[in-house]
């Protein structure tokens, strides 16, 4: 099966609202399943090695659940982009 094909089938998934797409960068995205329960977590980037790590923190998840009731958003990603761990110790 060709790239473009399989590109075409997650652009499917996403329209369906079966998958999420995460832009990581310029011409760079990963896709990942969205739980029924609306369950989620945001991304942390590093810029050196390109490594994307999930993280949750309830706090934050909070301040923009309230700012999305003002605001009358439906949804939400944070991206944060600095080094990982292992960047970070090298």
């Amino acid at each position: 099966m060709g790239v473009a094909s399989i590109y075409r089938v997650l652009d499917l998934l996403v329209e369906q609202g079966l998958v999420e797409r995460i832009d990581t960068g310029p011409g760079s995205a990963r896709f990942e399943v969205r739980q029924p329960s609306g369950e989620h977590h945001h991304h942390i980037v590093c810029d050196d090695c390109g490594k994307v790590e999930p993280f949750a923190d309830e706090q934050l998840e909070h301040a923009i659940h309230e700012a999305e009731k003002r605001a009358g958003a439906r949804a939400h990603h944070v991206l944060l982009r600095g080094a990982c761990e292992d960047c970070r110790a090298a």
